[in-house]
């Protein structure tokens, strides 16, 4: 559970990451 819940949550970070360097690409 602990490591699904990581890897989700670095999933989320790398994905709002993303959205900050190309907001016109979603």
């Amino acid at each position: 559970m602990i490591f699904i819940t990581f890897i989700i949550s670095v999933l989320v970070f790398i994905y709002l990451l993303y959205v900050l360097i190309k907001p016109e690409k979603f």
